[in-house]
């Protein structure tokens, strides 16, 4: 009749990724190794804290392909405008 409460591991491996998404899921494997590493006693927001620097990280590689693709389209259209 009850749910069996989820792992933290269960968690984390539910976490609805989008399909391509390899940094998301690099760093979601990372976390399954340490909780598959005998440290599935975490609290979410233990588990959150680790996740954090992994997350920026991939923000920052983020924000940087978007200003490099910015850049590009920018070129892109100036030289199609020289035509």
């Amino acid at each position: 009749m009850f749910e069996q409460p989820q792992t933290t591991a269960e968690i984390v491996a539910s976490w609805p990724l989008p399909q391509g998404a390899h940094l998301a899921d690099t760093i979601r494997r990372d976390l399954l190794a340490t909780l598959d590493a005998g440290f599935d006693d975490l609290d979410p927001q233990t588990v959150a804290a680790l996740a954090m620097g992994p997350v920026l990280i991939m923000l920052g590689r983020l924000e940087i392909d978007l200003a490099d693709a910015r850049t590009r389209i920018d070129q892109l259209e100036r030289a199609l405008r020289d035509r």
